[in-house]
């Protein structure tokens, strides 16, 4: 009896195992075919956060300068002595401000320049100053360094003047000039990562190809203008850091533009993204702070449908891009207003040249990949992965492969 009970026991014991070599046999088999599988985690834009640790108060309302005209004269008088890279002057303050607040403001100088001629207010680097009660009034003696100089200041005139008889035309509407700008100071530049004393100058943007948001908001003010439009430029928080970006007026209403923030990415110099792009105050309220009565009011949506723009390239009248919503390449035609999806790749990197668009496609280990615009059809040009793709005027892509090797091909 103890035989048979011992053989059923070991028949069972067997029976286990060989059930439990199984499910090992099969486990194993699942992971090798997995790990052939190349996983790409889908591109998405960064995150953008309110700023949590500043309120408008933190910021300068041109309400005191309506409720005391002399500062605004005493902010003027500061303004024309920069504007003349004058390093050292005397102003006398006669106005309703008492002097622990005429202090904080003078603090603030930065900022009250700003309203007074935003583009002088970039000139500064540092100041310092003394204060004294004289003559009914406060007379400050200013101290400035500068991060330019008339020389330079000449030299950028011409640099503006250059752009606006190479890049507009009398033909343009408003919407047309208006991304021209934006297009182009997104491809010239990228964001610099160095401390926030550097790249604020705009001289240095145009030289150097790298600067922090003042310099970019600064130039596309100067470009704005010069394209034939109306512009401001807007000074406040993002990223619980102060920030700086544009209003523009496009056929009579006033749209925010960050060129700064559609520049995707300092690591790809030639994405476009149109997610801040003729953006009005309601949405750009979300992760952006400013003092709305510095400013015009930005309340229409005509163009909304350009905030789901990411990886974005125009040919002729047609803005071929990525989707921030689901990924997929779609064309957009600004003659018809009209858009067409072209293909459902994720299509990365995307550059446009005739009838094609040439991309990294991470539906397939981000391959160097051409899809025809015409019927979407795809062709593997390179079976690595590839980034940072670019095609210049003369019909020859550039690109690069994960090891940061360059490379280029005739189309």
């Amino acid at each position: 009896m103890k035989k048979i009970i011992w053989l059923i026991f070991l028949f069972i014991l067997l029976f286990m195992l060989s059930a439990c070599s199984a499910v090992i046999k099969a486990v194993l088999e699942e992971e090798a075919e997995s790990s052939e599988e190349v996983s790409l985690e889908v591109k998405q834009p960064t995150s953008k956060v309110q700023s949590d640790n500043f309120s408008v108060q933190d910021l300068f309302s041109t309400t005191l300068f309506k409720e005391d005209p002399a500062l605004l004269q005493f902010s003027r008088k500061i303004e024309k002595r920069i504007a003349e890279f004058d390093p050292n002057f005397k102003v006398l303050y006669r106005g309703k401000l008492d002097w622990d607040t005429f202090l904080v403001q003078l603090n603030d100088i930065h900022n009250l320049i700003s309203f007074v001629n935003p583009y002088t207010a970039g000139y500064i680097l540092d100041f310092d100053w003394e204060a004294k009660k004289k003559d009914n009034g406060y007379l400050v003696e200013f101290t400035f360094t500068y991060l330019t100089s008339a020389e330079q200041e000449k030299k950028i005139d011409a640099y503006v003047q250059e752009f606006a008889n190479s890049y507009i035309t009398d033909e343009m509407d408003d919407f047309k000039r208006a991304k021209t700008v934006n297009d182009y100071i997104v491809q010239l530049a990228t964001y610099s990562k160095e401390d926030v004393a550097m790249g604020q100058a705009v001289n240095e943007l145009i030289n150097e190809q790298t600067g922090v948001c003042q310099a970019y908001a600064l130039l596309a003010y100067r470009l704005f203008l010069a394209a034939g439009l109306d512009a401001q430029y807007v000074y406040g928080y993002s990223y619980n850091q102060l920030h700086a970006w544009n209003l523009v007026s496009v056929d009579g209403h006033w749209y925010h533009i960050d060129t700064t923030w559609n520049d995707v990415d300092p690591n790809e110099p030639y994405a476009i993204s149109y997610e801040y792009f003729l953006v009005n105050d309601e949405k750009l309220s979300k992760d952006h702070l400013w003092v709305k009565e510095n400013y015009f009011a930005a309340t229409s949506n005509a163009y909304d449908f350009m905030h789901d723009m990411w990886y974005a390239d125009t040919v002729g009248n047609v803005i071929y891009y990525n989707s921030i919503n689901d990924s997929m390449v779609y064309a957009f035609d600004l003659a018809t207003k009209q858009t067409t999806q072209i293909s459902e790749t994720s299509c990365y990197y995307l550059a446009a040249f005739d009838d094609a668009v040439y991309c990294s496609d991470y539906d397939n280990a981000g391959y160097l990949t051409k899809i025809d615009v015409n019927d979407g059809s795809e062709k593997v040009l390179l079976e690595e992965e590839v980034l940072n793709l670019f095609i210049d005027d003369n019909g020859v892509l550039f690109y690069e492969t994960i090891d940061g090797e360059e490379y280029s091909q005739t189309l």
